[in-house]
């Protein structure tokens, strides 16, 4: 089932337009818009454009296979996917795909990371705040409305609008998943009674980072590339210019960091950007409460749920965006920012210089210590 969102980015080539040679694949799936972009320039001098196009054709219809793949593996709105039929059968050991064990061995090393508050055991809260369905379909707000919260009440938000915390709250035994590699090289995973995995949250970025990682540096062709998985981009450097005595060295990328979606009912976006981010590697992913909401129940929800109150977050961050090595660290950690709330936020991402830049519900921008060297234009980070 596919569920468009919209892009939460731009991004442009910071080099000449005399000089760069680009070609664009745009596909549709996992939930959202794919943009892949390719810089041919150096394939450019060295195959006719005939070729080049039946080359890209073939890029794109082998992406197109591996997204669908990949689809039918994590989506939590087919009860047909792999994800779903573990989830089905639960209090017993249930081979399963590299791929899925490979993204949830990284979601529970990120339970430890984050303090239990990013995890992949969230699936039924989801259903509970009224989303089991694709986005697109949920009733919406005719004003999207956000609290308003100060920087200072953000850790406290939910002892007025939540319940106490749970300690046998099912979200934070993760420990009790089991997972295993045979002899045979088999996959298998034991998920205990009682929880259920949403992988959503990890599956786009680790596909963005895949993406690039095999057109950069498994084709044929090894393309640098930029890919935009709805918002969770990926930058796939070609091994020959990853190198510390690369001849060639990597293409700088200009990511824009687009105005929240809307804050307090009032809808903000327009053409002027926040700031713009320079790229060369690594990943940039943004996560926040501006855009995925609904109503459920005479509520607003949205999908950012906490896992101590299974409920949906209340946080002063609005959208959070922050660069990593990988898509997946990328958005695992921005999601965490928002449910820190922006003063614990700012103090964690300093204490480990991790560039980030956060937008609370009153609209002011805040930017990490790491950040600055990859603001283009840091003026803009006043606004």
């Amino acid at each position: 089932m596919i569920e468009l969102i919209p892009y939460r980015k731009k991004w442009s080539l910071l080099m000449s337009k005399n000089t760069t040679k680009l070609a664009t694949l745009k596909l549709a799936a996992m939930g959202c818009h794919i943009q892949i972009t390719l810089n041919i320039t150096k394939i450019g001098t060295q195959h006719s454009q005939e070729i080049i196009d039946h080359q890209i054709s073939l890029l794109k219809s082998e992406t197109q296979q591996r997204l669908a793949r990949w689809e039918h593996i994590f989506s939590r709105f087919d009860e047909t996917s792999e994800l779903m039929r573990l989830n089905n059968h639960t209090d017993q050991w249930r081979e399963v795909s590299a791929e899925l064990f490979e993204v949830l061995g990284r979601a529970i090393y990120f339970v430890v990371e984050t303090q239990g508050l990013i995890t992949p055991t969230l699936l039924k809260p989801l259903w509970a705040a009224g989303y089991r369905q694709s986005f697109e379909t949920l009733p919406k707000m005719s004003t999207p409305s956000i609290p308003v919260i100060t920087s200072n009440s953000g850790s406290n938000a939910a002892t007025y609008l939540q319940a106490q915390p749970n300690a046998n709250n099912p979200n934070q035994q993760i420990d009790s998943i089991q997972c295993r590699r045979l002899v045979d090289g088999q996959h298998q995973i034991y998920l205990p009674a009682g929880i259920a995995l949403d992988l959503n949250g990890y599956v786009k970025g680790w596909c963005a980072m895949q993406l690039a990682e095999q057109i950069s540096r498994s084709h044929d062709w090894q393309l640098p590339c930029l890919v935009d998985m709805g918002g969770d981009i990926a930058i796939g450097v070609p091994r020959s210019q990853a190198l510390d005595n690369a001849i060639d060295s990597p293409i700088v990328w200009g990511v824009a960091i687009a105005k929240p979606y809307c804050a307090n009912g009032e809808h903000m976006q327009n053409d002027q950007d926040v700031a713009i981010l320079t790229l060369r590697s690594g990943a940039v992913a943004t996560s926040g409460q501006d855009y995925r909401r609904w109503w459920h129940k005479g509520r607003p929800q949205h999908h950012l749920i906490h896992p101590h109150y299974s409920r949906p977050a209340i946080s002063d961050v609005l959208t959070a965006t922050v660069m990593a090595a990988d898509t997946v660290t990328a958005e695992v950690y921005a999601k965490y920012c928002v449910l820190l709330g922006v003063t614990e936020a700012i103090t964690w991402l300093n204490q480990h210089h991790i560039a980030a830049l956060l937008i609370d519900t009153n609209n002011n921008v805040i930017s990490s210590i790491a950040i600055e060297p990859n603001l283009s234009e840091p003026n803009l980070v006043a606004v």
